[in-house]
Order: C-alpha cells, then structure tokens, then sequence
C-alpha cells in the first residue's frame, strides 16, 4: 500500500545535519532489516515539498551500492 506523501519542514542549516544523517543511513544500510529499508525506500518515493528526482530508486540504489565497494 502507498505510503500517504508528506512535507518535512526544513530550516537554515539542515541540509548539512541531513548529509549526516543520510550518511549514517548510508553506513548502516546493510545491517538495517529488509523490512526496514523496504520502509525506507517507499518513505523517499512519498516525501513531498521537494524537487522530484528522476529515477530516484535507481539512484539510492547506486549510492547504496558504491559505499559497499
């Protein structure tokens, strides 16, 4: 079942504490339960108030990838 969208209200500065935050998730993918990155995954797809990525699967996906390597 879709995830409902929904708009994080992002102030000055927060993109930095994002990168960390995205970072650590990155890190940790791998010993995160699938359940949790399927989780994950539909909540990115369901994120309103930004700009739309194209193939954005496909990239987190790469981005995953690449830290494996």
């Amino acid at each position: 079942m879709p995830m409902a969208a929904q708009i994080v209200h992002l102030e000055e500065g927060d993109k930095l504490i994002l990168q960390y935050l995205g970072a650590a998730l990155v890190l940790q993918w791998s010993s995160l339960p699938k359940q949790f990155q399927d989780l994950i995954l539909q909540q990115a797809d369901s994120v309103g108030g930004l700009p739309p990525v194209a193939s954005l699967h496909d990239q987190i996906k790469l981005l995953l990838r690449r830290d494996r390597d």
